[in-house]
């Protein structure tokens, strides 16, 4: 049986990683770039909050964490061969999972998915405008 982890635990494990990963020197180096005006501070916002809640996933749910940074892969591939992709989910799907499940299951895969897709492109989207800076 798999114990649940404290949420001081959770918590001092997504610290941990923090500076394992040099979370507060790249807030700084973002910080120091908005003040130099070269990005807006509602992108950085977004950028840390998202960052927040995959490391806050990584620590808690690792598997789940692993299956979103796949996909965000297969998003971020996409969309560098062709931002104007006609049909994304289609791409996406898992086939084998998909023929597995009944009409209603289908359709709240295919709307999961599809929202999954828009929060990543939104993150694809939003690093790459920062990283131009």
């Amino acid at each position: 049986m798999k114990k649940e982890m404290s949420e001081i635990k959770k918590r001092a494990l997504l610290a941990k990683q923090r500076l394992k990963m040099g979370y507060w020197q790249q807030m700084e180096r973002a910080r120091e770039q908005m003040e130099k005006g070269k990005v807006d501070e509602r992108s950085i916002s977004m950028m840390q909050q998202a960052k927040i809640k995959r490391d806050f996933a990584l620590a808690s749910d690792n598997r789940r964490a692993k299956m979103d940074e796949e996909l965000y892969q297969k998003v971020c591939f996409m969309l560098d061969a062709n931002p104007d992709e006609t049909a994304p989910i289609g791409r996406l799907i898992d086939k084998e999972v998909y023929m597995s499940l009944d009409e209603c299951g289908k359709q709240k895969y295919v709307l999961e998915l599809s929202k999954k897709f828009r929060e990543l492109s939104e993150r694809y989207y939003c690093e790459r405008a920062n990283k131009s800076c």
